[in-house]
């Protein structure tokens, strides 16, 4: 059965939640308004947040919210739910229990993706509540992937992208990529997870321009899948993997 209307668990950030409508658009081979795939996005921005959450910084915990979105998106008709946040994903199998409709989990279709192309060991750049709750390393360990991540200092870096730059809408260096990735291809990564929504962001279409290792968006292997999962065909560009 295909998807008739999907909802968007928006919020966490309310940027990389805008991109994701714009990637999917851009992706979705179409000829006119009516052609494109059916959305409905709760930008809800009061999620608390997921890394504090999941580094003990903070009580409270993004999963009721999650559930209350999720409950309410499928309420509105929705048959297929999103969520365009990794770190987000460290709650999906409590949030997929507690919803009626399938979600699409992204980390998996990632690790999913880097199998296809034969990859080996993949580098992973996300939040450090990504890196605590090991859902990368988790898929990956299925999957048959090795799974790396920077070291500390490199991973601080990724941090204060994400949070000091990109969440607070400041400008980001462009050449920072490379640097970001270079420390992965020093571990022997053969490719590259851009594995936060703010990082995709940042520089999801000029990644491949930036470095040498081939780069797997995360944001953009959601909109593949559910373009796929809508019965919709995906206009071809070279952005998923570059």
């Amino acid at each position: 059965m295909t998807a008739r209307l999907v909802g968007v668990l928006g919020g966490a950030g309310p940027g990389a939640t805008a991109y994701f409508l714009q990637r999917l658009v851009a992706r979705t081979e179409a000829r006119c308004d009516q052609e494109h795939i059916r959305t409905l996005a709760f930008n809800d921005t009061a999620i608390p947040d997921r890394t504090d959450f999941l580094l003990g910084r903070s009580a409270r915990s993004p999963l009721n919210a999650l559930v209350e979105d999720g409950q309410l998106l499928a309420a509105c008709g929705c048959d297929l739910l999103t969520l365009p946040c990794n770190t987000a994903h460290s709650f999906f199998d409590e949030l997929q229990r507690q919803v009626p409709v399938p979600v699409v989990h992204m980390v998996r279709e990632t690790v999913e993706r880097a199998r296809a192309l034969g990859v080996r060991r993949m580098g992973v750049l996300g939040t450090l509540g990504t890196v605590a709750s090991r859902v990368y390393a988790a898929e990956a360990e299925r999957a048959g992937l090795e799974c790396a991540y920077p070291g500390p200092a490199t991973q601080h870096e990724v941090s204060r992208i994400i949070f000091d730059e990109v969440k607070a809408g400041r400008a980001v260096d462009p050449a920072a990529f490379g640097r970001l990735t270079a420390s992965l291809g020093a571990l022997g990564c053969d490719a590259v997870a851009l594995a936060c929504t703010e990082l995709s962001l940042a520089f999801g279409q000029a990644a491949g321009a930036a470095t040498t290792i081939p780069v797997i968006d995360a944001l953009d292997v959601l909109a593949d899948a559910v373009i796929e999962r809508t019965g919709h065909r995906r206009r071809e560009e070279p952005c998923a993997v570059s």
